[in-house]
Parts: structure tokens; C-alpha cells; sequence
């Protein structure tokens, strides 16, 4: 691939005896790119091997081409990175605050970076008040400045819209959106909230207990599953799933929502043979199509959560 930032291979680490990733693979290009996958599944700890924190017990993590573990210098002064948890001062202005992170990143005439970083964010409302009186959504842009003061190629974030309502989200989306567009900076945004993130995102891995699962771009993704995931409206949904799971062209078959979702091994072949079970069964057809595949689907099906 192409200008690839972020490259991972056979990645394993264990806290103790417990394995947080499991031969984690990852290749992520420039742009914005989502890492997703739920709670636990592993991704801080890869962020945290990435920025050079941790150590991988095995196999090979890179970010501009660089080890992770033995490059780390070189490599954190050439991102930004927004922690899930940050903490901040509560007593300093925001403005004072991205001052002191800006003369520790030795950044040139730094009061005028963060007036820039301020505006860039639309925080220069806010800039003289003290940041223990921020709601969530403006604390959150304040990370995002501070994660874009030393002028990065590449900015990390981790649940960055977690504590967010939905238009808090949107709006802290659109704003990494326009700043990829304006300044050329690259994005990867590690989360488990998924309902935005598609909106703008051109890549995505999916992780799931430790191990990548499936990457690719959000198209490719979304036209692979959409070709072999197909959902059946019908009024016995479990009666029709446990017969059609037993039909040569289908891979699998549940019940979700009260509809049938059914994998399609061949489609034609499935086409043919659905209205035949469906009159067998003097069972009626509402609605048959494939499956519309948004992220939080195509994480359910990658993921075997869909039958959870």
C-alpha cells in the first residue's frame, strides 16, 4: 500500500497471562482512518505500542516506516495524540494551557500557534475561562488543539467522541474533517461508537479480541459485505432461518432484530431457491434485499456479534 503510516505484523502482547492483542495486523494509509472495534477488543494497547509506551511481546509495529519501540522519539515528534482520558489543569484558561504544551513542543512564536490552534478548533470564545468550567464537547477540542500544536503528520485519537452526545460527535467529526481537508493532517481515530465515523472516514480496521479482523477502505468494505449479507422480512422469522441455514448456497443464517439475516455464498443460486422454501413452508415474504452495510452492521458481521 501506498503511503502507508501505520504498519503492523503478528503483534502480540500479554499483561501477565492475559493476552491483550493476539497477532494484531495492521495497515493504514494516509487520510482519516477509523480503528474500530468494542470495548476491550485492544486498541489503546495499540496505540500505546505505537507511540512507543509499550513494548510488543512479538512481531513488528512501525509509524512512518519507523520501529515503534526503537523509534519512539523520533516518532512522537512527528504526531499528536489525544488520550481517552486526558486530564487537565482545571484552573488554567484554555489559552494558558496550550501555551505551556506549545513551549514544551520548543514550537515558534508559540502564543500565536495557539491563537491559530484556537480559531482552527472554535474555542477563541473560551480561551480566557478556566478549563474545569468546559462542557465535555469543548474539553474534547481543547485535546484536539493540543494534539495539533506541534503541526503533526499524523494525529492520533482514542474515544475521542465517547463522552459526547450525537451533535457533539457530528460537530467534533466535522472538525477533523475540515482540518484533514485544510492542513493535509491524517487522522486515526481509534472508537467504538460508530454511526458517524463513516461520514468521514476512507479507511477502516476492524478489531475484535485482540486480532484485526478486516481493513480495507469504508467502499470496499461495505460493497463485500452488502454482496453476501441479505435480510428477509417475514412474519416466523425462526422458522424460516433454521431452514433456509440448510440450503447449499447459504453459509449461515439468524435471527436479528426479528429479521432473517442469512450469508449468501451464491446469490443467483439463493434467489432462486428462497421463494420455493418460502411456499414450502407456506411461510410469506415481506421484503428480501441485501443487507445496507454502515460500519456498525459490517462490525457486527465480522465480528460474530451479530448473533449475540
Amino acid at each position: 500500500m501506498n503511503n502507508t503510516l501505520i504498519y503492523a505484523n503478528g503483534v502480540a502482547k500479554f499483561f501477565g497471562s492475559i493476552p491483550a492483542l493476539k497477532s494484531l495486523s495492521l495497515e493504514v494509509p494516509e487520510g482519516i482512518s477509523g480503528f474500530i472495534g468494542a470495548n476491550g477488543a485492544g486498541k489503546t494497547t495499540t496505540i500505546n505500542i505505537l507511540l512507543g509506551l509499550l513494548k510488543p511481546d512479538a512481531g513488528q509495529a512501525q509509524v512512518f516506516g519507523m520501529d515503534c519501540w526503537h523509534d519512539s522519539y523520533k516518532i512522537r515528534r512527528r504526531l499528536g495524540i489525544l488520550h481517552e482520558k486526558p486530564a487537565y489543569p482545571g484552573n488554567f484558561t484554555g489559552q494558558r494551557y496550550l501555551e505551556h504544551v506549545a513551549r514544551l513542543y520548543s514550537v515558534n512564536q508559540p502564543n500565536q500557534r495557539v491563537q491559530e490552534l484556537l480559531k482552527e478548533v472554535d474555542m477563541t470564545k473560551a480561551k480566557d475561562r478556566p478549563i474545569k468550567t468546559y462542557s465535555a464537547g469543548m474539553t474534547q477540542r481543547l485535546g484536539l488543539a493540543q494534539a495539533l500544536i506541534g503541526d503533526p503528520e499524523l494525529a492520533i485519537l482514542d474515544e475521542p467522541t465517547a463522552n459526547l452526545d450525537p451533535m457533539g460527535r457530528i460537530e467534533f467529526l466535522e472538525k477533523i474533517k475540515t482540518l484533514h481537508e485544510e492542513k493535509g493532517v491524517s487522522f486515526f481515530i481509534s472508537t467504538h461508537i460508530l454511526p458517524e465515523l463513516e461520514k468521514i472516514c476512507e479507511y477502516v480496521s476492524i478489531v475484535d479480541e485482540g486480532r484485526t479482523v478486516d481493513q480495507g477502505t469504508v467502499k470496499f468494505l461495505s460493497e463485500k459485505y452488502s454482496a453476501t449479507i441479505y435480510k428477509i422480512e417475514t412474519p416466523n422469522p425462526q422458522l424460516l432461518a433454521s431452514h433456509i441455514k440448510k440450503l447449499e448456497s447459504v453459509d449461515d443464517a439468524w435471527v436479528q432484530n426479528n429479521m432473517v439475516l442469512c450469508k449468501v455464498s451464491n446469490t443467483k443460486k439463493f434467489s432462486s431457491q428462497l421463494p420455493k422454501l418460502a411456499s414450502d413452508l407456506n411461510v410469506g415474504i415481506d421484503s428480501f434485499q441485501p443487507l445496507h452495510s454502515t460500519l456498525e452492521e459490517i462490525f457486527k458481521v465480522v465480528s460474530g456479534r451479530e448473533k449475540g
